[in-house]
């Protein structure tokens, strides 16, 4: 009798095993990797040319001196709009969408663009039905692609792209009906944080608000923003149309915002997004040194690179204040790095219970300048690092001028208020480390 091949049928089914398991850990890689790495869509990574503006051009929007302000100056500019109104938010109130609808009623050749996250949508954050009659108003709503960005997780988001994802689609959900797939999909972390409004004055300009917090109870938390009028209308409409058309198809997108000329004033604006942000505030740490002060609140901190800058500022002899909210145990993490730095120039507190917000601004001054970048995005690897969109402004300016005076006095109402650092402080390994770990993989909450 023959004896049949070592193995036989059962080590070539092994064997086959082996390779078909080997190559679905190969597509999980490839995917995973590809995705993380991929090329950014149209519309982010914006830094656009500085615009040149005067002081009154700029308002400093602080919730906490006046509460609603915000909403106030939203309602203003869509009640002013003739030839064109873009706005990127979530979720979105009931009183704007009122407006929204009420202005279009008013101008039926107003051109209205909402670029929206999809998520508070399927989690009951914006009414279905706000939206439904935003369209049949004949809004444009762009439910943004979020697909597109960047995977902050790839190990996670690479076998849902691979698995799940062919059929998940957020738009086939249930409004406020939260289901298994989508909170699969929820788990890839991803978010358009921009809260941005564009619009024409009725007049020939423009005006333009980015702001800074995060939605809650319906609403943003007390919160910090910038209206600035005119100068930086091509810029800001330019990117959320692109980002709008990429999400959405549909003919009736319209063109941006014509170029405008560089302007007359004492302050530089730039509009920032994603990346972007992260640059400017590493330029704008690396220019700080003996006499420099820089104060930055957030809701979180956690961007490598930032941090490394931050650092180095102090070393060189720069004071710097960073108010932060403890009950993210990543915030004690890096309030702990901060402080074991060995500079005496750095200073940390904690928000207090009634008194934590959304804002998220850097304040630097030097001499007779100041910096200001501000925006809705956490000073995080996903917040800031070409993963989620984000937006922010940065204004360079005389220190003696409103907004710079108004942004400095903001922060020190939030610092005077704020908890010493002793009261919440954690510089154990396990919290540093297990903070690294979820920032460079991307399983941090922010």
């Amino acid at each position: 009798m023959t004896d049949s091949p070592a193995g036989g049928p059962i080590a070539g089914c092994a064997g086959r095993t082996g390779l078909l398991s080997l190559a679905a850990l190969l597509a999980w890689f490839v995917c995973g990797v590809w995705n993380s790495v991929k090329p950014m869509p149209p519309g982010t990574h914006v830094a656009s040319l500085p615009a040149r503006i005067a002081e009154s051009q700029i308002d400093f929007i602080d919730e906490s001196v006046a509460p609603g302000a915000t909403l106030k100056h939203e309602l203003a500019a869509v009640g002013r709009a003739d030839q064109l109104i873009v706005l990127d938010d979530f979720p979105l109130e009931e009183a704007l969408a009122a407006q929204l609808l009420a202005r279009k009623r008013q101008r039926p050749h107003l051109k209205i663009v909402l670029v929206t996250d999809p998520r508070p949508e399927v989690y009951g954050g914006t009414p279905a039905a706000i939206l439904r009659e935003l369209e049949r108003s004949g809004v444009i709503v762009a439910r943004t692609r979020l697909e597109r960005l960047r995977d902050s997780d790839p190990l996670y988001s690479g076998l849902w792209r691979l698995t799940l994802g062919w059929w998940s689609e957020p738009f086939d959900d249930t409004p406020a009906e939260v289901t298994l797939g989508s909170r699969l999909r929820m788990r890839n972390r991803k978010a358009d944080e921009r809260h941005v409004l564009l619009a024409d004055d009725g007049t020939g300009g423009w005006t333009g608000l980015v702001m800074s917090g995060t939605p809650r109870d319906g609403g943003r938390s007390a919160d910090v923003g910038v209206e600035i009028r005119g100068h930086m209308a091509r810029a800001v409409g330019d990117s959320e149309l692109q980002i709008a058309k990429w999400s959405v198809d549909d003919e009736r997108l319209p063109a941006p915002p014509p170029v405008e000329g560089r302007g007359v004033g004492t302050i530089d604006a730039r509009y920032l997004t994603e990346g972007a942000i992260e640059g400017a505030l590493e330029e704008l740490a690396a220019a700080a040194g003996t006499g420099d002060s820089i104060s930055l609140v957030g809701r979180a901190l956690g961007d490598r690179q930032l941090i490394e800058a931050l650092s180095r500022a102090a070393a060189r002899g720069a004071s710097l204040r960073v108010l932060l909210d403890p009950d993210l145990p990543q915030n004690r993490a890096v309030a702990a790095e901060l402080m074991q730095g060995g500079s005496r120039n750095v200073e940390v507190r904690w928000q207090t219970e009634g008194t934590r917000s959304g804002a998220g601004f850097v304040l630097l001054r030097h001499l007779g300048d100041a910096w200001l970048d501000l925006g809705a995005a956490n000073f995080t690897r996903r917040g800031i690092d070409d993963l989620n969109l984000s937006a922010a402004v940065e204004l360079h300016l005389p220190a003696r001028a409103e907004p710079a005076r108004a942004a400095a006095d903001c922060y020190s109402r939030q610092w005077s208020r704020a908890a010493a650092y002793d009261t919440q402080a954690d510089g154990s390994e396990e919290t540093y480390w297990r903070y690294r770990l979820s920032e460079a993989t991307g399983l941090s909450l922010f």
